[in-house]
Order: C-alpha cells, then structure tokens, then sequence
C-alpha cells in the first residue's frame, strides 16, 4: 500500500511538472506534429491549459474545420461565420474541378464540411449522431426525432403594435457541448454535464400474444449544459395579441435530435390613452356640456406623436351615446401596412353641477328655441 501511495504521489508531482512546463506559451510556436505529440501526453496526464484546441479527429468540429484550414481553439466562438466563408469561397476557387482534374475529391470535401458547419442542426446532428444520421436527416428528415417546441409569451407596446419595433428576448435551453464526448478538456466543455439519460421502449412479450413496452433510460455519453440564448426579433407594423413568431431549431437541443422551434406569441400591453380593437384604435374623451352643445376641436396625440385634429362644428350637437370615427387614423393593417383602420372617439360629457339663477332663463329661452 505505502508502495502504492508513493507511485501515485511521484506520478502526480511528475503530471504537475509536466504541465507547468507544457503550459508555457512559446510552445505555441512549435511545429505542428510536436503539438500534436504534446496533445496526446497533455490527454495521458490530465492537463488543463496549454494546447486547449481540439484535435481534428474524425467525427469531430475539429475535423471540419481543419477542412478548411481552420483550427478548432475548443472556445464557444470556434465557428466564426464570416471567416468560414471566407476560407470556403478561397480554397473553393483554388480547388475547383476545372482547374484541375485532380481536385475533384478536395472540393468536394470543402463543400461538405462547409455545409455542415453553417447550418447548425446539420452541424449537431454530424457531431452527435455522426454521417449515418446527417445522410438520414438530408434524405428523410421526418425520421429523425425532434425535442418539443418551446412556447413562450412576449408583451409588446401598443407604440411598436403601431410603429413596429425591435426585441431581443432572452431564454434559457438544454445546450449540446459540441464534441466534448470525444475531448472533454476544452475550455467549452468546463461547464458542461453530462446530457440528459437516453430513453429507449422495448417490447417485453409476456407470451405468445401478449407483450408489454418497457422504458430504459441509458446515461447519455454526450455532454450538455444550460445557457442564456438572445433571439433578436422584430414586430411588424399591426401586429395584434396572438399573433405568433416562429424561430426553427431554437429550442432545447439533445444529442442526434433535430432542436424544436421557438415559438413567440405576442401580447400587447394596456395604454393609458388607446384601445385596440381589431385594426381600429378607440379612445374616450371627456367634453363639457357646453362644447356638446355648441362644438369643440381638440388636438390628440397619436401614438407616433402626429397630431390628430378631432372637431365638432360650431351648431352641431353631440348626442348621448355618439361615435366620432376618424378614418385611416386607426392601426396599420397587418397584411398592408399603407392602409389604415378608424379612430374612434368615444364622449364623456360632462355637466355642470348647478346652473346659476341669473342665466337660468337665458339657457332656458335658447334650448326652447333649438327645440
């Protein structure tokens, strides 16, 4: 046992040392094939630090990039669009089969793994699941299984209802840490877990005729984590309670699983001025008894700050009850943004508390003569 011990404590002091001393960054200078060699002690003892970039092994992101003459750094960020473009559109020129009978085989290689890597359920389903399942989802998609839709209710402003605007929600869903089954000292695996258990139905047969469906849950060999997702989105002019954005593959993501949809349904916040009700806008006014009786106008406010002019001719009289409708200053039409609905102004008319002696029988004598 004291042997035991003393082997394990040398053995540990050694891998300490020899990480120390790996973990120096002018190492990064050194030929391509010497790395490689230092990977694969840096695996044997344990090491964390220097040489954190992923081995292009098969199966890989790794593998893919390195496609592309690129290089996994085993970040989050390895996969930057722009420059994968980039490397794609130059070597594609470089290797393309009319300059060269030869470069038939590479160019096709460029392309897969482009294509693979820009799309990232592709890009999940090849790291998890491998060729076999990417070839079966590219050929019968339906057949590959899919987590649930995430639903999720969002409030707006009946100002970005108007006008429109722009959102960026944020959420929270299962991640798959891309290819830290087979390399889990990257820095993107650190806060990483394993995947949820893998759920398997197998029929056990009681006899002849008769069987029943048994659930097995197996430990997932992949790795998982929980993360804060950004879904910028914008709301169109019109847009109403109800109605539905749909985001595909945002949803929690699990290992050979096509991700669910992110699906957003809009609710409109109460305004302190406007109601909405379909595409008309509707808006109560108070009055006084005298503007019922012998005409008003008033400015309003509307929800982009344009000033609508609302009136009542000098001789009209408002009745009890009356709408003033204000066409096209009501919402945008979802389907025709140009076109507009009602405004429609609703009264409150307010009466005075008494009327004074002295002008009681002059309002008396002009409402005989108005009938």
């Amino acid at each position: 046992m004291l042997r035991l011990v003393t082997f394990l404590g040398i053995w540990s002091w050694a891998a300490a040392g020899f990480c120390a001393f790996t973990s120096d960054e002018s190492t990064q200078t050194w030929p391509a094939g010497w790395r490689e060699g230092l990977r694969a002690l840096h695996d044997l003892f344990g090491c964390e630090g220097y040489n954190r970039g992923a081995r292009p092994s098969p199966g890989t992101v790794a593998e893919l990039l390195a496609a592309l003459d690129m290089e996994d750094d085993g970040t989050e960020g390895s996969i930057d669009l722009q420059r994968l473009k980039r490397s794609y559109r130059d070597l594609s020129v470089k290797h393309h089969p009319d300059k060269s009978s030869d470069s038939g085989r590479r160019f096709q290689q460029l392309r897969d793994a482009f294509e693979i890597l820009e799309d990232p359920v592709k890009l999940l389903l090849y790291d998890t699941g491998g060729l076999e399942l990417l070839r079966r989802y590219e050929a019968h998609a339906e057949e590959v299984p899919q987590t649930e839709n995430l639903e999720i209710s969002h409030q707006i402003s009946l100002e970005d209802a108007y006008a429109g605007g722009s959102y960026k929600l944020e959420y929270s869903r299962h991640v798959v840490c891309l290819s830290c089954r087979l390399q889990p000292r990257l820095p993107r695996c650190r806060r990483c877990q394993a995947c949820p258990d893998e759920i398997e139905h197998r029929q056990v047969w009681v006899n002849s005729f008769e069987y029943y469906v048994k659930e097995l849950r197996k430990p997932s060999p992949e790795r998982c984590r929980r993360g804060t997702e950004f879904l910028p989105f914008a709301v169109e002019r019109g847009s109403s309670s109800g109605d539905r954005l749909r985001f595909e593959g945002r949803a929690d993501q699990l290992p050979s699983h096509v991700p669910g949809d992110v699906l957003v349904t809009l609710q409109i916040k109460p305004h302190h001025v406007f109601k909405k009700v379909g595409a008309d806008l509707v808006i109560h006014l108070r009055i006084s008894l005298m503007e019922a009786l012998l005409g008003f106008q008033r400015e309003i406010h509307h929800l982009d700050g344009h000033l609508v002019q609302v009136s009542l001719p000098r001789g009209s009289v408002l009745q009890p009850e009356e709408l003033l409708v204000v066409e096209g200053e009501g919402m945008p039409l979802h389907d025709d943004p140009s076109s507009y609905g009602r405004l429609l102004v609703r009264f409150t008319i307010d009466f005075p508390d008494f009327v004074p002696s002295s002008a009681a029988n002059a309002l008396e004598e002009a409402l005989r003569m108005a009938g």
